[in-house]
């Protein structure tokens, strides 16, 4: 099959079945199982990259999901406190991932970070986007996971397409050579003129609130897509995997995704508090 209709094919599968799952999920239940099972995937997919047979990641897996079906069933007020400080402490390890990428360092293999890596850098992440749609008023909202994806996808095919004819500056050219300033500005300009049409769509948020998330996604996503990078050029791979054809795996398409969760779902607790 020519590589052009493969990846297209499994690419329009992929989004059929996130999209499906967010809007036919009345209570968050099947975006829920569908996220935890892109988290098993992916935590498989990391530990691949890694080279360590982290089986301790699988059970923290179980933990977190029930934990956070708990949380979406009838979260109580201690749950969400628990929540909110795994949202700061992946924050932080997010934050120095991004030192050590700006930095060029190698995180050590004895590390405390690198053995808790799967779990601050898939798993929680993973957990805090099953509850995202969730925390405005507490009630389930699809349009509001939604918009971030569109931002998200937005953000990275309009840098992608700005960068390849336009751009000139390298952006980090030592990790992702094919990354430039104007890919990274262009992206980040056609993010928020997706978060002004989401607001003509749903009135879930603000205009200065989906502009403010636009803003954050497109900072922290692109960070994030980056820090895959490093990981990936460290191993010396490509992709993280071939389970989507023409795509590469699961992390390949969600590591701008769960890089930025942490910080979307800090941002909307805000909102909620304020609010």
């Amino acid at each position: 099959m020519n590589e052009t209709l493969t990846r297209s094919l499994s690419g329009l599968v992929y989004i059929t079945i996130l999209i499906s799952a967010i809007f036919l999920s009345d209570n968050g239940y099947l975006f829920a199982s569908l996220m935890f099972i892109f988290a098993g995937i992916s935590s498989w997919e990391f530990n691949s990259l890694l080279k360590v047979n982290n089986f301790r990641s699988y059970f923290q897996l179980v933990i977190i999901a029930y934990f956070t079906y708990l949380a979406i069933t009838g979260g109580t007020h201690s749950s969400s406190i628990i929540f909110l400080i795994l949202a700061i402490g992946t924050s932080i390890a997010h934050l120095f991932l991004t030192n050590n990428l700006f930095k060029l360092k190698k995180i050590s293999k004895n590390s405390t970070l690198r053995q808790q890596l799967p779990l601050l850098y898939i798993l929680i992440p993973f957990s805090l986007l099953t509850l995202i749609p969730s925390i405005v008023n507490n009630t389930y909202n699809p349009y509001i996971i939604f918009g971030i994806l569109i931002i998200i996808w937005s953000n990275d095919t309009f840098a992608y397409l700005i960068g390849k004819n336009f751009g000139k500056r390298k952006l980090f050219e030592k990790v992702s050579p094919k990354k430039t300033i104007e890919g990274f500005i262009g992206g980040m300009i056609f993010g928020i003129i997706s978060a002004l049409i989401i607001t003509y769509t749903t009135s879930s948020l603000s205009i200065l609130h989906w502009i403010v998330l636009s803003i954050i996604i497109s900072i922290f996503g692109t960070i994030g897509d980056l820090v895959a990078s490093k990981f990936k050029r460290e191993a010396n791979i490509k992709d993280s995997s071939n389970l989507i054809p023409g795509h590469g795996g699961f992390l390949d398409r969600l590591d701008s995704l769960i890089f930025v969760s942490s910080f979307v779902y800090l941002y909307l607790q805000l909102i909620n508090y304020v609010s």
